[in-house]
């Protein structure tokens, strides 16, 4: 179900933020009782981004809102972790005295020990840690392989983990970041020289169910997916089928209404203005929602919890922002946005929409190397 305090792409950030700040109240013996997402004010105090109560209780604004909606953008990491920090801090200073500014600013910097960055060197720690366990019970060294047990087992509590973070960290090792061209003539889409708005909508809709950005040539219409390998394959797959049935099918469905207008009307409705446009649109949008659907269906199956999930996706999703960093940083700025595909044209919407509907989308097509379409 849907938390209509939090925006569901602010959900995975919320998560990391509430766990950091139960971690540091726990170091500080604070008497924290929750920590939970909230909408701005309406009115009165409309510029408040969190609060605390007495007993122990959080609130903080993960996005702003206007007349009750979310913005499009959610506030800065930066901006969330002040609020987090100033809200930890009235647990201790309820006011907004010297020492309460200076006990926030402490709080603030435990914080960034706890985010992301924080728990991956931790778990690349336990990765070696438990090699170094395996290797002293291979060659019989039982009471060395039993002390570096303890010592995981006490990180794993210390630090909020579980026996398969380790498992997922080592294997996180082994899938790199990596840069997917799609075959164009493999899956017979047509090179052309110039860029198209509607493939590159499709191509974001992909890249985002997929944990991956994309890269576009200029001048062209030549796509590649970069994200971990499991992931970026997928995506590559996944676009490369998609863009050949969308063609084949919006001809199609353009043929059919037309034919259906002649046999009713006596001439071929669907000439009218804008059915293409409409139908792609339409069909891009819903196959979007359906990849959304799909990886809610798969977090809240996944055995380890929705919120360890939730990080997971989160992780590969770092990996892949910070690769983009690192590589082109000096190269800021790239192509900018086309304009989206827009019409009014109300039956080419509706059939676009059904078409996308019939499409063989499954979750195990997220995260996995398992082929998306068709199965």
């Amino acid at each position: 179900m849907t938390n209509p305090l939090l925006h569901p792409d602010d959900a995975l950030f919320f998560y990391e933020v509430a766990s950091a700040m139960r971690r540091v109240a726990q170091n500080y013996r604070l008497p924290l009782k929750s920590v939970a997402p909230m909408t701005m004010p309406e009115s009165g105090m409309a510029d408040r981004l969190g609060f605390c109560t007495a007993d122990g209780n959080i609130r903080i604004v993960m996005r702003a809102t206007i007349d009750g909606e979310f913005c499009p953008s959610p506030r800065t990491p930066a901006e969330v972790w002040q609020t987090a920090a100033h809200e930890l801090a009235h647990l201790r200073h309820m006011n907004h005295g010297a020492e309460f500014y200076a006990f926030a600013v402490e709080l603030l910097g435990a914080i960034e020990n706890q985010t992301v960055d924080h728990r991956e060197k931790v778990l690349a720690r336990l990765v070696k840690m438990q090699a170094s366990r395996d290797s002293e019970q291979t060659i019989g060294n039982s009471a060395a392989a039993e002390a570096f047990a303890g010592a995981i087992n006490r990180m794993l509590i210390e630090h909020e983990l579980q026996p398969s973070d380790i498992d997922y960290a080592r294997g996180a090792d082994n899938d790199p970041v990596i840069e997917v061209e799609v075959n164009m003539a493999a899956y017979n889409i047509k090179d052309k020289k110039t860029r198209i708005a509607w493939q590159e909508s499709l191509a974001r809709i992909v890249a985002k169910a997929h944990l991956c950005t994309f890269l576009i040539r200029r001048g062209s219409n030549k796509i590649w997916f970069v994200g971990t390998k499991s992931h970026a394959v997928v995506a590559e797959y996944a676009y490369g089928t998609l863009v050949p049935a969308a063609v084949d099918l919006c001809n199609q469905a353009y043929h059919d209404y037309g034919m259906e207008s002649v046999a009713e009307h006596g001439k071929w409705k669907a000439r009218e203005p804008g059915f293409i446009e409409a139908w792609l649109n339409a069909f891009i949008r819903r196959i979007g929602e359906r990849f959304d659907e799909a990886r809610k269906a798969a977090v809240a199956a996944a055995p380890e919890g929705t919120s360890v999930a939730l990080v997971r996706l989160g992780g590969a999703m770092t990996k892949v922002e910070k690769y983009i960093d690192d590589k082109f940083k000096k190269r800021r700025g790239g192509s900018k946005s086309l304009t989206a595909l827009r019409s009014s044209n109300a039956e080419g919407a509706k059939r676009g929409r059904a078409a996308a509907d019939a499409m063989a989308i499954g979750r195990r097509g997220l995260g996995t190397t398992t082929k998306l379409l068709g199965s």
